[in-house]
């Protein structure tokens, strides 16, 4: 068995795996409760003991741990880089401090790519070799799995697709939680919470409607470039914002499909994950 740990911008969700199944539910907890990255790893000790407590299974069943943290990072020797969405890890041998405190052998790779991989192991791309995991939550999550392993690039950070320039600034402006915001407010003056354009948007609300519609249209753009590049199978699409699925998916269906060329248009699938958080977690364990 394995765990497998799901590291975000905000929680923290562990879970014990047993050939791409989750044993039990997954524990969680809140960054906001870690006073730095040595009470995470703490925290994360603790968590564990916790999961297997409740499923009755002890420290030497388990083979491994894996980590899908927000990158940039080194997947090779498990230290966290200049992440933008978790300030307390950037610089922080993350691997090396829980490998450490448990015993086992701990692998790290990117959050995004853990969902991908998650999605090709037991989701919506299951048994397909080119799959697209893209996360849409705090930020613009997106990972490749390649001949059905992960694509990790010459410096591991393949993907990291978020920070590059688009339009006032980058793609993650548009096309996150905080993209939604900022979209809203430029159609009608205010911001609120993404959260909230969801739920105006599920009461018919015009102004939201519409929020979500530019949203559809800055996220087609940007996988108008990678299906052009990478040629996928499938676009699997989880994270929190994913809630909008039903107020984005035609816009973002129409633009790509109209944007790339007439092979991928026909050959390529779009869903929205149906592991939700699970896929990074099973992702996590099969590193």
């Amino acid at each position: 068995m394995r765990i497998g740990i799901d590291l975000g911008g905000t929680k923290v969700s562990i879970g014990l795996v047993d050939q791409n199944r989750l044993i039990g539910q997954p524990v969680r907890f809140m960054i906001a409760e870690c006073k730095d990255a040595d009470d995470l790893v703490k925290h994360m000790k603790d968590a564990i003991d916790r999961s297997l407590k409740a499923n009755g299974i002890v420290w030497q069943n388990l083979e491994m741990i894996g980590i899908g943290s927000p990158g940039p990072l080194d997947y090779k020797t498990g230290v966290i880089l200049h992440t933008p969405n978790l300030v307390m890890l950037r610089n922080y041998p993350l691997g090396p401090k829980l490998e450490a405190l448990t015993g086992l052998p701990v692998l790290v790779n990117n959050d995004a790519n853990c969902f991908a991989l998650g999605e090709q192991r037991a989701g919506g791309g299951r048994g397909l070799e080119y799959v697209l995991g893209v996360t849409l939550g705090t930020g613009f999550g997106l990972g490749f799995i390649y001949r059905s392993e992960i694509f990790n690039g010459a410096t591991g950070t393949a993907l990291e697709f978020a920070m590059t320039p688009y339009l006032d600034g980058v793609y993650e402006d548009y096309i996150s939680g905080r993209g939604l915001a900022r979209i809203y407010k430029s159609v009608v003056g205010r911001e609120i919470k993404p959260a909230e354009v969801t739920a105006l948007a599920k009461k018919g609300d015009t102004d939201a409607l519409e929020t979500w519609r530019i949203f559809g249209h800055h996220l087609a753009q940007a996988m108008i470039v990678l299906v052009m590049v990478l040629d996928p199978d499938i676009i699997v699409i989880g994270g929190s914002v994913s809630q909008g699925w039903d107020f984005f998916y035609q816009t973002l269906e129409t633009e790509l499909r109209a944007g790339i060329h007439a092979g991928p248009a026909g050959h390529l699938k779009i869903t929205r994950s149906q592991l939700g958080e699970l896929a990074a977690i099973i992702g996590a364990a099969s590193l």
